[in-house]
This record gives C-alpha cells, structure tokens and sequence, in this order.
C-alpha cells in the first residue's frame, strides 16, 4: 500500500453520477462461505467541487456526496453522509467504502485519502476487498445495565457489556458463544428512554470459524431502527474482541445481512469488505 497517490482527483472527475452502491456486500462464488444476502446500500454522488447545500432525502437509503478536496496540503475526497431523513451521520462506515471502491476504481490508483468531519481515513483495495484504516476507538468494560430484561424480555441475556465514545457513542452487549442474534427480539421502544448510545449486540462464533463473530446494530434514537451492515460498528467491535481476535469475519445479522472485515492494530483499525454497483445515473455537471 503507498503512502499517498501523486495524482490530483480533479484531473479524473467526470459528470456528476449517482451511484446505488452495495456495501460490505457477501462474498460470491466461494463455497467455503455462507453465501449471505443484502449488505447495505447508498445513493453516492460524486462531484467536481464541493456541493452548495444539503441533498434532498434519499427515498430510503443513505445518500453519500464527495468531492475532490485539499486537507492539510493533502489531495482527498470529502464524504458527506445523510440518512433518509435527512440526518447528517457523524461516521457512515458503508458511505466512506463506497466511496472509496467508486473513487479508487475511477482514479485507477493503489490508495487514496477520504475526508469525513475533519478525519483522514486511508483507503485501498486488496483483491475483490475495499479496505478504511481508522484511528482505534477504544472500549471499555462496564457493568451490565439493569435494564436488558427490558429491552430483551424473556430472552436469552448478555453476558457482558461494554461502553466506547462519549454519552452518544455506543454501548457494546455481548452474548454467550454461538448464540444466533437472529433469535433476539429486542423492544425498541424502551432503549431510547435508557440510553443515547447506539447499542452493539455481539457474540463469537467458534463452531463457524476461528475469527468469526455476529453482529446487530440498533439506534432508534437516531431514526434506525436497525441498520443493515455498519462498518463504524466493526471499527468497535475490532477493539472490543482485541482480546480474543486481531481479525474479525462479521456476519450482521439484520433482516438483509452483511458481511464485514477488520484488523487490529495498537493505534489503529481497518474495517473492509466488498462493494458492487447496482445502478449508475448521470447527469451533467
């Protein structure tokens, strides 16, 4: 991986083009894998020059812009994310690899740099696999709450937890080794009234492979109720199971799925998976 592409991204922008891209979408044709289905979709636009306002709502899916940009004497491409409604997101994992696989295909470069919120985050391709190196987030280990039973009444409970981030960060639950997070039917309705932190619930998966793990992600406090493939959730969880595991093979669990990778490091973390191009729109710039 080098350290920085020479070329400017303004010299290779085209008309502006709206991308639905799929992200950290299953692996195909590989039959050692479960082929998954779903990964989790974008609306990417990707722009000569930084955009005058806000998108509209994205009838649906998360809506990415990006641009070519100079940060601190450094080419990159900004990346701003919005949900459905609108919602700026602080750090969309699926929107930065999306941008990355469009802008590194399109550039023909070996790596490039993304520019989310005043953060560099290093980006590259190995293979048929799109890569995000993120600085550590690191987690720390609490007492359980006691108010699972309330959000998971009459089900199994976790049998750990863990906070990372400030007050609207995330909270970590982690469940018993081979427990299938598909059979959790958590109420809602009550996590918003306990806590601001988006809520992570985990479990490894010894008897599926040696670095294999489940996810799910739920903030309803924030207009998702459960999203589909969350790359800023792999970034936590590849601190939160350091521990056990360096790298991590994620199925998420949600009504479409994902398939999720990361590797840790002391200072930092690479989140990755694949990404494909359901449809392209262009219009002039």
């Amino acid at each position: 991986m080098s350290s920085a592409t020479n070329q400017a991204p303004s010299e290779h922008v085209r008309a502006c083009e709206y991308q639905e891209v799929i992200a950290f979408a299953p692996p195909r044709n590989d039959s050692a894998q479960e082929q998954l289905t779903g990964g989790n979709a974008c609306q990417l636009c990707m722009l000569q020059a930084a955009p005058g306002e806000s998108p509209a709502p994205a009838s649906g899916t998360t809506l990415c812009q990006s641009w070519p940009t100079v940060h601190n004497d450094m080419q990159a491409i900004a990346v701003s994310c919005y949900t459905a409604a609108g919602r700026t997101i602080e750090c969309c994992g699926h929107g930065l690899l999306s941008a990355a696989h469009c802008w590194l295909e399109r550039m023909q470069c070996e790596d490039l740099c993304l520019l989310m919120h005043d953060s560099l985050i290093q980006s590259w391709r190995e293979q048929a696999t799109t890569w995000l190196r993120f600085v550590r987030l690191p987690t720390t280990p609490v007492a359980m709450p006691d108010w699972t039973n309330e959000i998971f009444p009459a089900q199994q409970q976790p049998v750990a937890a863990a906070i990372s981030g400030a007050a609207r960060g995330y909270l970590i639950l982690q469940w018993p080794d081979d427990f299938m997070l598909k059979a959790l039917e958590p109420s809602l309705g009550q996590l918003a009234g306990h806590s601001a932190r988006a809520l992570i619930c985990t479990s490894a998966q010894p008897s599926v492979g040696a670095d294999a793990i489940q996810l799910r992600y739920f903030a309803p406090q924030y207009g998702v109720n459960e999203d589909s493939a969350t790359g800023s959730a792999m970034r936590v969880l590849a601190d939160y199971w350091s521990h056990r595991f360096l790298t991590l093979s994620a199925q998420q669990c949600s009504p479409t799925g994902g398939f999720l990778l990361s590797r840790f490091g002391p200072t930092h973390v690479q989140v990755g998976g694949r990404c494909h191009i359901a449809i392209i729109k262009r219009t002039n710039a």
